[in-house]
């Protein structure tokens, strides 16, 4: 391993200071690199860590990132209960190395194809990671636990019991499944990582997965065909979509209670809840190809539908939601317009619609806000799939990133 050069790969992952810093960095890094014993020539440290982690402390110190190196002698918060301390790293795919405990990796997004794979998206440069193989026949969903050490992919099974797969992002090593309902659809985490929900559509029910132990919980009646669920920022309640009661079911996960349905549209599958925790925004597509797709707001506080957003035809495929850490601007998907509707959430005004690929099916925000990023289902046969970054400052679509082919999912590690 050339252990410069993953310093400098690290580096690149972050906005790069001026020259004059830049410089400074490589001399304090090659200092504390070579002050601590180098190798013969041609051949590597046979225990690199203590070098290596002393460089990148260095390069810490000068860029004045957080995300990069934070894990470096300062393990980070206290683990909870059945969790080892969060120290992830650049994912590798069996076979390949990575950094070593302690080295945190950038802001990532990770996107599920229904092929099975799992592909990586480093969000500071656009580039794409070597896929992970393990994820199961059918992904269609994907969520991240808030260390990164660890994600969770929903494979949709129509016949029988779907399965949710755990995935060790460092090394895309797969876990015993964990079974849940008929016919699953999606799936949120608990902002403290402790508890997945799975909406099962053909069951009727949700199902938590304790993530320290990756069981299954006793499934939670909601309504009819649960598609689509969200959990507020706090942590203490669930909503749940129900596409064939036209209603919103919402959970309180202190005891994993179903409270009194809330009536939206018809075909409700898509839902997002502000970072704020005041709105909940509901997507329902119409119920023939003369409707258009609304909007429905739910005033969190009280459980309350408010006014429906019209956003033009939308019917038949899908609508995913996805909204800014500011709560300033909700980006709903539309499928039929192979496009995204950004949506001024003070004014309930949508904006001028987002080309990006063929079949756009979902759709995540990074954790600063700058960039959204699309998933494009529709790829030639056998052909990479695309994702499409948008800068949210302009709503400009970026050049696109292959992925595998079908990505169907997508999920960005949070800071």
């Amino acid at each position: 391993m050339n252990e410069m050069k993953l310093v400098e790969d690290m580096c690149a992952a972050v906005p790069p200071p001026d020259p004059e810093r830049l410089a400074r960095i490589r001399a304090q890094v090659l200092t504390a690199i070579t002050g601590s014993g180098s190798p013969a020539p041609g051949r590597p440290w046979r225990n690199w860590a203590a070098p290596l982690a002393a460089a990148a402390a260095v390069a810490a110190v000068v860029v004045g990132t957080q995300t990069l190196f934070g894990g470096i002698g300062h393990p980070g918060p206290a683990p909870r209960a059945g969790h080892s301390p969060a120290m992830t790293s650049p994912v590798a795919t069996p076979g390949q190395q990575s950094p070593g405990p302690g080295l945190t990796h950038p802001v990532t997004a990770y996107v599920a194809s229904v092929f099975g794979t799992v592909t990586p998206i480093l969000t500071a440069t656009n580039k794409a990671l070597p896929r992970i193989h393990h994820a199961g026949p059918n992904p269609t969903s994907i969520v991240i636990t808030p260390d990164g050490r660890t994600a969770y992919v929903l494979n949709d099974e129509f016949s029988g019991n779907s399965v949710v797969v755990p995935l060790r992002t460092a090394t895309g090593t797969a876990l015993a499944p964990i079974t849940v309902g008929r016919d699953a659809r999606d799936m949120a985490i608990t902002p403290d990582g402790a508890t997945i929900y799975v909406a099962n559509f053909l069951s009727g029910t949700v199902t938590p997965i304790r993530t320290a132990t990756n069981t299954a919980l006793t499934p939670i009646k909601v309504g009819r065909e649960p598609w689509a669920i969200a959990i507020t920022p706090d942590g203490k309640t669930a909503y749940v979509v129900n596409d064939g009661s036209g209603t919103v079911t919402p959970i309180r996960t202190a005891t994993n209670t179903a409270l009194p349905p809330i009536r939206v549209g018809r075909d409700a599958i898509g839902i997002a809840i502000t970072p704020d925790g005041r709105t909940a925004y509901v997507a329902d597509l119409g119920t023939s190809q003369d409707k258009e797709g609304r909007l429905f707001p739910i005033r969190v506080a009280t459980n309350t539908a408010l006014t429906p957003i019209p956003l033009g035809r939308a019917f038949p495929y899908d609508l995913k939601i996805a909204i800014t850490p500011d709560s300033k601007t909700v980006y709903v998907i539309n499928t039929r317009l192979d496009a995204v509707i950004p949506v001024r959430a003070a004014t309930g005004t949508p904006l001028t619609p987002i080309r990006v690929g063929n079949g756009p099916i979902a759709i995540a925000i990074t954790p600063d806000g700058r960039t959204a990023y699309v998933a494009n289902y529709d790829s030639p046969a056998g052909g990479p799939g695309t994702v499409t970054p948008i800068r949210t400052a302009t709503n400009t679509a970026l050049p696109p990133i292959k992925t595998g082919p079908g990505p169907y999912a997508i999920a960005i590690t949070p800071r």
